[in-house]
């Protein structure tokens, strides 16, 4: 039996080896005795065979594989102005805050949602039972671009030099009340004289490095080489910086860093060209010199119709509000409660949107925003549209219409001056509310000077009866230092001087408690009595556009603080896919 299955499997050797003889050695010699049919039909045999293959290899791949993003590409965005502190400590023009944010990185960070996260950190802060006490741990193996790794003795030199008047940091009194300690060569600890929950907010600054600048002294802070050649730990690094004869940087090449704490960026480079003018800028992106351009609207006729372009066109809500504020003290019809009022709401804002705006903004009603802590929406609600309720206002109010349709009470006109700088957005911003509020008979004279004169003689000096301006809240809307009234003055931003003891009351319990819920309850009580009160009246938010090619994936931005912040999220775009397995 055993001598017979061996017998058998020899012979089915044979027939395999035969078998492949035959595939490999005479198939061309049979084929050639085909006659015209059968060689047609043999190939189309083959063929199917060959695409039934293919498909389901390739239907088995494309069903257990997902699309995601891969390493590789370069990407280049145009900007207005030349740079020239890449520093965080140093810069305050957009193009410097841009950059900045790319090359450098702080203890935390936003995410896209608005929410702070760990960046050099390796965890959320321990804070102390008293609410003063920050302790931090950085991420373990951490390197500057340079290959030094970063310890807490770059932390606690950022800090002592921010602290230093001597190095005049624009982010000086952010960090008056502030002792920075080092615990270890990875730990940090912060402390506060104050409980300040806003205090998380400035965790977020860029750390500088020590080893690089602790020989450069104050009197060369400004003018040191490392402003524009940084060494940096953010997710990019300065490659090459291309300067035309005069030494104008006409653009940087940045490089994704792979030992960035949060990993290497999908993108390889980055380029930034920098442009004069906004016209140059957007000439720049349709002459495809550069990928996409990003603003906050600055003129109408910048937009393009997203129905007229092949660009991916992203409106992103910031947290700024543009806001007409008022001195009481200084027009007897502002300071009734009842023209205020009437004011607020006979301004339609969908309107005022588009004619000033093109749509690119979006309603706003009080110094809390949409998605800010605490925002409430009925309290927008109190001052919404409606025409008709505002003349009945101001009717009730003994003010009565003359034969031109302007108000008045016994002799005092309803009418007031608006303050605005040459910007062409705050120009047609008051030129489109003295049409609107024509239609209440409030005559409204516009006075128009450059920015310059704006802040010396009218912002400083409180020097207006309706101030146009705009403010920047910040992901942490803490109202102090633009509704407090211990900052009335310069170079406090309370512009409308407004002095309410529940509401400083109701700011200073909201800043000193970390519970959100709570916080959130102090910020719905001060939205109720501001939009009674009505100090200023909030007109729109902005928004951030960003005009790209369409090949741009990956962004994912809710919302900013401020433009540069949208480069927190730099890390998750990309312009290459591969698949991975499910």
């Amino acid at each position: 039996m055993l001598e017979n299955s061996i017998s058998e499997l020899k012979k089915t050797g044979r027939g395999i080896k035969n078998l492949r003889s035959f595939q490999f050695k005479h198939l061309a010699e049979i084929f050639k005795h085909f006659g015209r049919k059968e060689k047609i039909w043999a190939l189309s045999l083959l063929a199917l065979i060959f695409a039934d293959v293919v498909l389901l290899t390739s239907g088995f791949y494309l069903s257990n594989t997902v699309v995601v993003p891969a390493n590789g590409g370069s990407y280049s965005e145009g900007m207005v102005g030349e740079p020239r502190f890449i520093n965080p400590l140093l810069a305050q023009t957009q193009t410097d805050k841009d950059l900045t944010r790319l090359v450098f990185a702080g203890l935390y960070k936003y995410d896209n949602q608005g929410n702070i996260v760990p960046d050099l950190a390796a965890e959320n802060f321990k804070l102390s039972d008293d609410q003063k006490q920050y302790t931090i741990s950085l991420k373990p193996n951490l390197k500057w671009h340079d290959g030094h790794g970063i310890s807490a003795d770059d932390v606690i030199f950022t800090v002592q030099t921010i602290q230093n008047p001597d190095y005049k940091s624009p982010v000086h009194a952010l960090w008056n009340n502030i002792t920075a300690e080092k615990i270890d060569n990875l730990t940090v600890k912060f402390s506060n004289k104050n409980v300040s929950a806003p205090f998380v907010t400035n965790l977020t600054l860029g750390i500088l490095p020590k080893h690089i600048w602790q020989n450069v002294p104050a009197q060369n802070f400004y003018i040191a080489k490392y402003n524009l050649e940084p060494v940096g730990n953010g997710p990019y690094f300065v490659k090459e910086i291309n300067k035309l004869p005069n030494g104008t940087v006409r653009s940087i090449l940045l490089e994704s860093y792979s030992n960035y704490a949060n990993g290497k960026a999908y993108i390889d480079e980055i380029t930034l060209k920098f442009y004069q003018t906004n016209q140059d800028m957007i000439s720049g992106l349709h002459t495809k010199e550069v990928d996409s351009i990003g603003f906050i609207p600055f003129d109408k006729k910048i937009f393009v119709d997203p129905k007229n372009t092949k660009l991916n066109i992203l409106e992103i809500p910031v947290y700024q509000y543009q806001a007409l504020f008022f001195n009481l003290s200084k027009n007897k019809a502002l300071g009734s409660h009842a023209v205020r009022e009437a004011m607020a709401k006979s301004i339609d804002r969908n309107s005022f949107i588009n004619n000033v705006y093109s749509g690119m903004a979006m309603p706003a009603y009080t110094p809390i925003l949409p998605e800010q802590i605490g925002y409430d929406q009925s309290a927008s609600l109190k001052n919404a549209f409606d025409l008709e309720a505002a003349n009945a206002i101001l009717e009730k109010d003994g003010w009565k219409k003359d034969a031109s349709g302007m108000r008045f009470k016994g002799k005092d006109a309803l009418q007031f001056s608006i303050t605005t700088n040459d910007f062409s957005l705050n120009v047609k911003s008051a030129e489109d509310l003295k049409e609107q509020w024509a239609k209440i008979g409030l005559n409204i004279n516009i006075n128009v000077v450059s920015s310059a004169e704006f802040e010396k003689n009218y912002l400083r000096t409180r020097n207006f009866e309706g101030l146009l301006f705009a403010e920047s809240s910040g992901y942490d809307p803490d109202p102090f230092i633009f509704w407090h009234s211990s900052q009335s003055n310069n170079p406090g931003v309370n512009l409308a001087q407004y002095k309410n003891l529940t509401i400083d009351k109701i700011i200073a319990d909201a800043r000193t408690t970390f519970n959100g819920s709570t916080r959130a309850g102090f910020y719905k009580q001060f939205q109720d009595i501001f939009s009674y009160d009505l100090p200023a009246i909030i007109l729109d938010q902005s928004v951030f556009v960003y005009e790209m090619r369409p090949n741009i994936s990956g962004i994912n931005i809710k919302v900013l603080a401020n433009p540069e912040d949208r480069f927190y999220d730099i890390s998750h775009w990309y312009l290459k896919t591969g698949r991975d397995w499910k």
